[in-house]
């Protein structure tokens, strides 16, 4: 009971926010004086490398009427949960409609390697159609993977490490239609397939029992591959004035996530999705300096989802809750996350900006009787920001964060952690 007037007083407070803002879209935010007088990554290339057409620039802008921006991305960086990664990124962003009435559509993809033989292609899109008349979004996977688990619930020590191995294949996507002013409802399919999953020690010897195996028996699914299908009913309210980097308004989204052997399941379970954030800019837009705020609820209705689909660190739609945290560091039955980010441009020209940021996490476990808020994982850091592309407002932050037991590491992203 508790909780559920927690999340009704997250939402209430989000849906005043919501309609205390401007959801008409600003005309200066798109520009043109405004955005040249900026400086950004691929403008200094350019003048290093001289002509736009340059094959020696990395980053290719296609610009036509509709602002439509293409970045593209090849680089080695580093990640806690992958080693070192090789691969190449690709963002876009653009409007289908005019700039006042319609919000910018962001298109992320990704294909990269890593030492520690992990092959990902991941594909996201938000896109909204003339007017915002209807929003599509979309998280698609196609993963060859390993990932270190812990065992279920917020109080797992380091002590209890397991590595696994898996494929993986995710296609969710969701077609919303505006209902009112900035209100957006609609229905979805979510697909999740684990294939070839196995427990290994150092020598990549099988490993029985194990958490995977011990949990998906108790909950009669195979421990080696498994199947989710099912159609989710979703509704939002988005007021941001940009996808990408917002720099004010709300979302308020809900998910009902309903997987069922009619559509190919492996068993039944449900589950819903809430997530709000929120952002107030103390300046104006030419020197921004926000605060922007977070909260997830990724929570249990009926039936048991099989081991790997449970709510985890890391696995959100862009992979960014938990930094401090190794990605599958924690994971539960119900998941509650939250996070505060500050974030403060630094010079005029938007070249450079800082974050402070800090989140918490806490995971239940309804085999063992662990409730939410019985204990919380915190995690503190601060980042820098390098305008990627001043138009898009497309950033590349680097973070530190450091959590509990002992765990710390460095975060990139193309764009913003949310």
């Amino acid at each position: 009971m508790k909780l559920r007037i927690f999340i009704l007083a997250v939402i209430l407070m989000a849906v005043n926010f919501a309609y205390g803002q401007d959801s008409e879209k600003s005309s200066i935010e798109t520009d043109s004086a405004w955005s040249a007088n900026q400086n950004d990554i691929k403008k200094i290339l350019k003048h290093i490398f001289g002509s736009k057409k340059s094959n020696l620039d990395p980053i290719k802008i296609v610009q036509t009427e509709r602002d439509f921006i293409i970045s593209i991305l090849p680089g080695i960086s580093y990640n806690p949960a992958n080693g070192v990664i090789f691969g190449v990124s690709l963002s876009a962003s653009w409007f289908n409609g005019p700039h006042k009435t319609t919000t910018n559509s962001a298109f992320v993809s990704s294909v990269s390697y890593t030492t520690n033989s992990q092959f990902r292609l991941s594909v996201q899109n938000n896109v909204f159609f003339k007017n915002d008349e209807w929003n599509f979004q979309g998280d698609w996977r196609l993963w060859n993977y390993n990932q270190k688990t812990y065992g279920l619930g917020t109080n797992t020590p380091d002590s209890n490490e397991e590595n696994m191995n898996f494929q993986f294949i995710r296609f969710n996507q969701n077609a919303l239609k505006r209902i009112y002013k900035r209100w957006f409802a609609g229905i979805g399919y979510s697909l999740e397939y684990y294939n070839k999953v196995s427990t290994v020690d150092s020598n990549d010897i099988a490993i029985y029992p194990n958490y995977n195996n011990q949990y998906n028996q108790l909950h009669q699914y195979d421990s080696t591959s498994y199947l989710s299908s099912g159609f989710v009913i979703t509704s939002a309210l988005d007021t941001r004035d940009n996808t990408i980097n917002p720099y004010k308004g709300v979302l308020l989204q809900s998910n009902y996530y309903n997987y069922n052997k009619v559509f190919g399941s492996s068993n039944n379970w449900q589950k819903l999705f809430v997530e709000g954030r929120a952002y107030i800019n103390l300046r104006d837009y030419r020197n921004p300096y926000i605060l922007a705020f977070w909260f997830m609820g990724d929570l249990a209705l009926s039936g048991k989802a099989p081991y790997m689909s449970l709510p985890s660190i890391g696995w959100d739609k862009y992979n960014a809750t938990g930094r401090g945290y190794i990605q599958g560091r924690f994971r539960g039955s119900s998941m509650l996350y939250a996070e505060f980010s500050n974030r403060i441009n630094l010079s005029k020209s938007g070249l450079f900006g800082i974050v402070v940021f800090g989140n918490v996490n806490t995971f239940s476990d309804a085999d063992t009787g662990q409730d939410l808020l019985d204990y919380l994982n915190p995690a503190v850091g601060a980042g820098i920001r390098i305008k990627f592309d001043s138009k898009s407002r497309t950033n590349l932050g680097i973070d530190y964060a450091i959590g509990k037991y002992n765990s710390s590491g460095v975060f990139l992203t193309l764009g913003e952690f949310f």
